[in-house]
């Protein structure tokens, strides 16, 4: 994630896109990208014929081996997926725009993080070592929405 595209230089490609806060209690789940060679949310492309909510349940599962509960936010307006956090683009290299749903799922406290190839490293942060985290600021300002959301009552 990243800051987005101006008008002028908008890539050809463009693809969608989602990135998961796996969230337990006031931790959520940030992981070191290998290629990219910083700190971000789970996340990964829609496949064919899915929903954004689709995959962000799939991407959760596959990269993390964790399962999520995605439930619908305090002050979500009507349509709106469950533990839909907000949309934003960012360049992505040579893979163009990316156009990015942002999702928080609550993980149980009983599963383990499984690593995969696009990252080793991963930790479970508070708001306050989230702000501290190097990584792009909309990285940050949508873990803070993560860390922040509360299910409709």
């Amino acid at each position: 994630m990243g800051a987005g595209p101006s008008l002028t230089a908008v890539p050809t490609r463009r693809a969608f896109s989602v990135a998961i806060y796996a969230r337990r209690g006031s931790r959520v789940l940030v992981i070191h990208h290998r290629r990219l060679a910083t700190w971000l949310p789970v996340g990964g492309e829609l496949e064919v014929g899915e929903t954004p909510l689709e995959a962000a349940g799939r991407e959760l599962a596959e990269e993390t081996g964790l399962v999520g509960r995605f439930e619908q936010l305090a002050g979500a307006a009507d349509g709106e997926p469950p533990g839909f956090l907000g949309y934003e683009e960012h360049v992505a290299g040579a893979k163009g725009l990316h156009m990015n749903f942002v999702f928080v799922a609550d993980v149980s406290g009983q599963g383990a993080v499984l690593p995969n190839d696009e990252f080793t490293e991963w930790r479970w942060v508070d708001e306050r070592e989230l702000a501290e985290l190097s990584s792009p600021v909309n990285v940050r300002e949508f873990g803070f929405r993560a860390l922040a959301a509360r299910p409709r009552a």
